[in-house]
C-alpha cells in the first residue's frame, strides 16, 4: 500500500480496516486484499455520494475522474492526454517507489485500491 498519510475527513482508508476482527481473522497472505475490499466497503457506506471502485473494478469508469484518492488517502491525478494516473504528493521517504510512476486504472485500482471520487457526486465517476 502507498502510505499511512492523512486522507479526507471521515473518509475510511486501509489502516481503519487492518484493525477490524474480520480482517484480522484472515489468513496473513489474503489480508491486504480483505482490507482493501473492507475499506470499499467502509467507504460505499459512510460516503454513499462519492464514487468508490473496489480493487478488482478493473473496467475504468465512464465518465472517468480526474481526480481519486487512494486505500491510504493519498491523492491521485489522471493526465487527460494519455489516461494514465500519477502521485502530486510522491515523497519517497513516505511512499514505495512504485507511487513514483506512471500507473494504468488498472494497476492503480489493483495496486492501491480502493480508489474513490473527490467528488459528492456518484455521476462524476460512473455507477460505483
Amino acid at each position: 500500500m502507498s502510505s499511512k498519510r492523512n486522507q479526507p475527513a471521515a473518509l475510511p482508508n486501509l489502516a481503519d480496516a487492518y484493525r477490524l476482527a474480520s480482517v484480522e481473522a484472515v489468513e496473513s497472505g489474503a489480508r491486504d486484499l480483505a482490507a482493501q475490499v473492507a475499506t470499499t466497503e467502509l467507504r460505499r457506506a459512510s460516503h454513499p455520494g462519492r464514487a468508490t471502485w473496489a480493487p478488482t473494478d478493473q473496467a475504468e469508469p465512464d465518465p472517468t475522474p480526474q481526480t481519486v484518492v487512494d486505500g491510504d488517502g493519498d491523492l491521485w491525478l489522471r493526465a487527460p492526454a494519455t489516461g494514465t494516473w500519477t502521485m502530486p504528493g510522491f515523497a519517497p521517504a513516505d511512499h514505495e517507489a512504485r507511487c513514483g510512476d506512471t500507473l494504468t486504472w488498472q494497476q492503480l485500482a489493483h495496486e492501491y485500491g480502493p480508489l474513490t471520487s473527490l467528488a459528492d457526486d456518484r455521476r462524476a465517476g460512473g455507477r460505483r
